[in-house]
């Protein structure tokens, strides 16, 4: 089993602290569906797919992705 998991879950599979730091864009928070990257059962990162398609850009709303990419090499290759 990989210390690494990345999951798509809805806004009531969160805890109750990470639905409290979620941004309520587009639809709202409570309509977004979530990728949440966690660690050795940590949560490492939420991202949220609220976003006004005109913002869909990699240099703004999606340029989480590069360090999420970043990050999981990193910890695949400290293993």
């Amino acid at each position: 089993m990989s210390d690494y998991k990345v999951s798509i879950v809805r806004f009531d599979d969160l805890t109750e602290d990470e639905q409290e730091w979620q941004p309520n864009n587009g639809s709202g928070k409570d309509c977004a569906q979530y990728l949440k990257i966690e660690y050795k059962g940590e949560t490492i990162a939420i991202e949220s797919d609220a976003m006004e398609p005109e913002d869909v850009r990699f240099s703004r709303d999606l340029k989480w992705i590069k360090s999420a990419l970043e990050k999981a090499y990193e910890l695949g290759a400290s293993v």
